[in-house]
């Protein structure tokens, strides 16, 4: 779905160059002014360099919070694509991150207490399996995560 809209946004793109350049030339046909012709055309070549934008709903972040005494995960259900794993460790001893699935999986190895590390994964609809393991003895902590349209 978001390939779809980013494709859209790029087609309207290439609309908007097409416009800005007859418009340009429509002006030069007419006479215009050099200073509305070099207009109509600054805006064509700002249209052509235009990166296109990433649609907001492709960007969510996931909050996971480890504790010695638990493994919280916020939320629990997001959408597929570009996720970005927040990961703070709250607990007293450096911890391993896995998470997962479907798609790629992901690690964070040794994150040591107090810290916070990100993680960014493109995932796909399917269930998660997000652990943490603790370096030493100590059980190790899951908690599932879910990814649907």
């Amino acid at each position: 779905m978001v390939r779809i809209r980013v494709i859209e946004w790029k087609r309207a793109r290439v609309i908007g160059a097409i416009a800005a350049v007859i418009l340009a030339a429509g002006l030069a046909a007419c006479g215009a002014p050099t200073r509305e012709l070099a207009a109509a055309r600054a805006s064509a070549a700002d249209a052509e360099r235009t990166e296109p934008m990433v649609p907001e709903i492709a960007r969510q972040t996931v909050t996971v919070r480890i504790t010695d005494g638990s493994l919280e995960v916020n939320p629990t259900t997001v959408r597929p694509g570009q996720t970005t794993f927040v990961v703070t460790n709250n607990g007293s001893v450096p911890y391993d991150v896995d998470v997962d699935g479907p798609g790629p999986d992901g690690e964070i190895e040794n994150l040591p207490p107090g810290q916070t590390a990100n993680m960014s994964m493109t995932l796909r609809v399917g269930t998660y399996e997000i652990e943490a393991d603790p370096e030493g003895p100590g059980p190790d902590r899951k908690v599932f995560l879910t990814v649907r349209e």
